[in-house]
């Protein structure tokens, strides 16, 4: 115990540091391991074309994604996330995407095949 207090009985200031130090690495670690690796819920974009209203939704469910044109489900698939990129592969086709800080919304950025028509569409996650 010698080797922490001074002659004072009072903490030594390196030891107080390091303590300090170790207790904020601690923290971060712990923040970073328990931040959401996975998406949850639904995220939906809406195109109106010629008067004619269509709701695009993506539902996220551990690994696997679901598209649903109009509450229908059309497609399914799985993701990955990489950052604040991304990557869906549903049917034959891949998408990725641009995912907001907050996870919130996400923007696609290019995709194969008919898919592609989405680029640049803004998926925002249902509130309900």
């Amino acid at each position: 115990m010698s080797t922490f207090k001074d002659a004072n009985r009072k903490f030594k200031k390196n030891w107080l540091i390091g303590g300090v130090i170790v207790a904020i690495i601690i923290i971060v670690i712990a923040v970073i391991a328990l931040s959401p690796k996975h998406l949850d819920g639904k995220y939906s974009h809406t195109t109106t074309l010629l008067f004619v209203s269509s709701k695009d939704t993506m539902d996220f469910k551990g690994d696997k994604v679901t598209e649903l044109v109009d509450g229908k489900k059309t497609n399914s698939g799985t993701y990955k996330i990489s950052g604040d990129q991304l990557t869906m592969t549903i049917n034959d086709y891949q998408m990725k995407a641009t995912l907001s800080k907050d996870k919130k919304s996400f923007v696609i950025d290019s995709a194969t095949g008919a898919a592609n028509m989405a680029k640049g569409f803004k998926y925002t996650k249902s509130t309900n």
